[in-house]
């Protein structure tokens, strides 16, 4: 088809105005291309700073790596929590529909489970002591503590189930690899251990008794210890922060419970206690792991130089990396805050299997 022809046809078939629209029709397809091209190579987050300077994720992967691998291991678990629950929606609707049931009628977990009399009485005397029942009678607490173990009984089944299915249906989560953590070399002090010294795994944990996140975590940290147990060596070092106005006093006086060797069960309640150590409540305390008082208080007289052994540990954290609580070092491998029991496993399984 010649020049002249197609030139005839587009006038016949769009007129004269088409013709000139022409230029302006490119011009829009150009800009349309520009943007998903631009928005390619300018990342999402960045900073400015006035007409100098102009900051992407490249320059915090570099002058502060730990902080980037944090950034990435933190997107990595949302990431991953929400394709496991994407996974176990779609999971439950193939399953049903492979048995020919409602997906209701596979989650009902923990039907026709109920405590007997032996397991209720020795979940009131594990938690006796807690806020929630403390003072009152296994009678007055009874019909609770068998709804807690049923509900306790019910996420053990559906964890169970959808262990189970993912396992059935050859389920994979892969996400992208994080560079290798930094690994720092904690230097051994004289601080309260559980656990053999000659562990594969030594756990350094840096912690504050007023502080609410750290109180938290102890969840996670008994559990640790009791599903590792020689496993694994674990270290508590003193950070009480400046901002919390009772801490210091009261990791003065727990460090003042180590001579008497009831250090651990001291931590435990000044934990529980978080929000109530006033000096006196501190005190008061002490007296309920069964210290000896007078000796207890002569400790304590000596705060001055007991709040150097622990102005020490905060400085050794301080050199390692530690800017909150709580912090944790499995082999030299920071984990901070309070973070799900995954968190720690991971790196603890590592090291088992590397050592």
């Amino acid at each position: 088809m010649s020049e002249e022809t197609s030139s005839t046809l587009l006038d016949r078939l769009f007129g004269e105005k088409f013709k000139a629209a022409l230029p302006w029709v490119f011009l829009g397809y150009v800009l349309l291309s520009i943007y998903p091209i631009v928005k390619f190579f300018i990342p999402e987050h960045y900073m400015r700073i006035g007409t100098f300077g102009f900051y992407t994720i490249s320059d915090i992967k570099k002058d502060n790596p730990s902080a980037y691998r944090k950034y990435l291991q933190e997107n990595n678990q949302q990431m991953y929590r929400m394709f496991s629950q994407l996974a176990s929606q779609e999971i439950l609707k193939k399953e049903a529909a492979a048995k020919g049931v409602p997906v209701e009628e596979l989650t009902k977990f923990g039907r026709g489970y109920e405590p007997v009399p032996d397991e209720i009485v020795a979940a009131y005397n594990q938690f006796k002591n807690e806020p929630g029942l403390k003072g009152k009678s296994l009678a007055e607490v009874k019909v609770e503590i068998a709804k807690y173990l049923k509900a306790v009984q019910a996420d053990r089944e559906r964890q169970a189930f959808f262990g189970r299915m993912r396992e059935e249906y050859n389920t994979e989560i892969i996400g992208p690899e994080l560079p290798p953590p930094t690994r720092v070399a904690i230097e051994a002090s004289e601080n309260p251990t559980i656990g053999p010294d000659d562990a594969k795994v030594t756990i350094v944990e840096f912690s504050d008794f007023e502080c609410p996140y750290c109180a938290m975590s102890q969840t996670t940290t008994k559990a640790l210890r009791e599903q590792y147990k020689d496993k694994i060596k674990w270290v508590f070092r003193d950070f009480p922060m400046d901002f919390h106005r009772n801490a210091m006093f009261a990791h003065v006086a727990a460090n003042c419970a180590i001579p008497q060797g009831k250090y651990w069960q001291y931590n435990s309640l000044l934990f529980e206690n978080g929000r109530k150590l006033e000096k006196g409540n501190v005190i008061k305390l002490a007296g309920q792991v069964g210290l000896d008082m007078g000796a207890f208080n002569r400790c304590i007289a000596d705060e001055e130089k007991i709040k150097g052994e622990i102005e020490a540990d905060m400085q050794a954290g301080q050199s390692y990396g530690v800017n909150g609580t709580p912090a944790f070092f499995i082999n030299g491998i920071l984990v901070e805050g309070n973070m799900p029991i995954q968190n720690f496993t991971k790196i603890i399984d590592e090291e088992l299997k590397n050592n």
